[in-house]
Formats: C-alpha cells, structure tokens, sequence
C-alpha cells in the first residue's frame, strides 16, 4: 500500500484542467472563425472540466480502497476523511467572507450572513464557492466508499458491479442526480465504486507495454473527445470509463508514455491540487481584475489565445494561496488527524470521565 506519486500527479493534471475550463467558458461567447475557431476547438476538448472531476471521483475511491486495506478501521477512516476535507474548505469559506466584507469580492452568491457561512463550511450548501458541490458529493460518497470496499473484500466484486449498474440507471433520472441540491450532481456517483473496483482489480492487470501505451492514449483521446459534449449520462459514463483506465494504468504500469507525470512542476501541483480546486475560482477572478488594472485587452487577441494567456495568469494568480493552504492548512491537519496515538488519549480520558 505504498504510496504512487502518479496518481497524485494525475490530480494535478485534473486541478489544472478545471481551471482551463472555467477560463474557457468565460470565452465561449465571444464570435470566432477560421484557425481560431479550429484552436478554441482543441482547447474545448483539452479542457473537459467535469470529466476531470469524473476524474476525481476515480482516484479518491482508488486512493481510499488502498487505505481501507491497509488499515480498515472505520473510525479512522473518518476521523481521516474529516481532516482531510474540511479544515481547508472552512478556511477558504472563511477568506471568502473576509474579501466580501472588506472589498466586495464574491465569486458566487453573496449572502454572506453567518448561518449561510456555517453551511457552507460544513458542505450542507455550497452557494458561496459554486466548485465545492463535487466536495458535497464526496462527503456524501464517503461512507459508500468504506461499504464497497468492505463487500469488495468479504464477497469480491460482484455486488460492486451490481451497485454500479443501479447507480448508472439513476444517473438518467434528474430528480435522483439532484438530491443533494443544485449544484451538486449524484450523476457520477458511480465513480467512486469504479475507483474502488479499480484497486480491486488492477494489480492483476496483465498486459504487454505496448498494449497499456495504446490504451493510455485511446483513454486520453476519449477524455478529450468526451469534453465537446454536454454532460447527459452516457457522456459521464465514457468519462469514467476513460478515467478508471488513466488510474489503473497509472498505479500499476511503469509507461514511458506516462513519465510527465514525473515531472516536478507536475508533482508539485499534485501535492496542492485540493487547496488549488478550492481557490481556483477565486485565482480567475483576481486574473481578470489585473488584467484590468494593467490596461491591457484580451479582447483584441484571437479568442483561443485570450483563453489560454488568462488560464496561465490564472494559474499564477492561484498558485501562492493554494501553496500556503496545503503547507498551513492542509498539511498541519492530515498530521493531527493522523496522531492515533492523540486520539486513545482522548477516548481514555472520556471513558475515564464516564467511570468517574
């Protein structure tokens, strides 16, 4: 169960690809013709956003399915779990409501009353930080999580695929995929136990290099192809698909073909991706206020290159802040979390109270 720096590597990948395709929507209304037309194009398909959250979705009931072998303890699981998802959600929530009492800075809706940013710390809305619904999702898939991989362990993959197929059907159904509230969409709730199977069964992938290469690409080329559409079900589905191949192959494949994910630069934006996603939204908006301020107009350039030079300055802009979340915040509370030893202390001295 050690750890595989690819596969955080790959949510680098996914962070960044959501910001490009944020960025791009911004430009998607602006009229374009001939070669721009053509690159705005291959920018719609590099930037396929929600499948990269599809993405997201893999690697955490992957990432979680090895945890829970290695030490399948449920309340360490979410004692992990809580850690890990809000110390830097309920930050991020708070900076937002200090932009918005000081300078007027909002990048959702702007009731900011203290009950509305209770809520939203704690994921039951996310009006205020519109990215977090996938956050909401994954809370809400965390105890599925452990179940699948419980019944993974004792009964093998069979019920998996059952609860796949179920969830696949529902996925058609709008008022199932939007229980949680709009945003937050139970579409790909699947994802998850499709992550988990892929810990399941990818150790015993047996298959030549070549084969795996090609596969990597076709997975790639699919993901990229997956984002010109809309997100009807089918979509999600291949995007999965797409996604659960990239992790596999990623885990367990030493590719030549996937050595970028090697890359510092890459392994660095692994390391902050969560923190990242959550102030990315942010980042665009502070992006396009310099670009204000310094006098300059996208405008004039071709639309693809407005989009591409502002997903960079986004980038930029988001970067320092989502560095000093994971090394202040994230870091400090996956450790204390992590601190077993804190916590029998703890429930020492609470027994203790009760005997008392």
């Amino acid at each position: 169960m050690h750890f595989l720096p690819r596969i955080e590597s790959l949510r680098g990948v996914a962070a960044l690809t959501v910001v490009a395709y944020h960025v791009r929507v911004e430009f998607s209304g602006a009229p374009i013709a001939g070669p721009d037309a053509a690159a705005f194009y291959v920018l719609r398909c590099l930037s396929n956003g929600i499948g990269a959250v599809v993405g997201f979705f893999v690697i955490s009931g992957f990432v979680l399915a090895r945890s829970l072998e290695a030490n399948p303890d449920p309340v360490r699981y979410f004692r992990s779990r809580i850690f890990r998802l809000f110390p830097a959600a309920v930050v991020v929530v708070a900076l937002l409501a200090a932009l918005y009492q000081c300078f007027g800075i909002f990048v959702g809706q702007t009731n900011f009353n203290p009950i509305n940013v209770l809520l939203n710390m704690l994921m039951i809305r996310t009006d205020l930080n519109s990215v977090m619904w996938s956050l909401k999702v994954e809370c809400f898939a965390t105890p599925l999580i452990l179940f699948s991989a419980w019944l993974a362990k004792r009964d093998g993959a069979s019920w998996l695929w059952v609860a796949i197929f179920v969830l696949f059907a529902l996925s058609f159904w709008g008022p199932y995929c939007y229980a949680l509230g709009e945003p937050s969409s139970l579409a790909p709730l699947y994802a998850f136990i499709v992550g988990v199977l892929a810990h399941h069964y990818g150790p015993s992938f047996d298959i030549r290099p070549s084969v795996a290469t090609a596969a990597v690409i076709l997975s790639v080329a699919m993901f990229c192809y997956c984002g010109i559409f809309d997100r009807p079900a089918l979509i999600l589905m291949l995007e999965c698909v797409s996604a659960s191949v990239l992790v596999v192959l990623t885990a367990y494949f030493p590719l030549a073909v996937l050595k970028p994910l090697d890359f510092g630069m890459v392994r660095f934006y692994g390391k902050i991706s969560y923190s990242f996603y959550l102030l990315h939204l942010l980042g665009i908006l502070l992006a396009n206020r310099l670009v204000s301020l310094s006098g300059l107009s996208l405008a004039e350039l071709p639309v693809s290159v407005g989009a591409v030079t502002m997903t960079a300055l986004s980038i930029l802009v988001t970067t320092p802040a989502a560095y000093l979340a994971w090394r202040h915040v994230e870091i400090p509370c996956i450790n204390f979390g992590r601190k077993k030893k804190l916590w029998n202390l703890a429930a020492q001295a609470h027994r203790s109270g009760e005997i008392g």
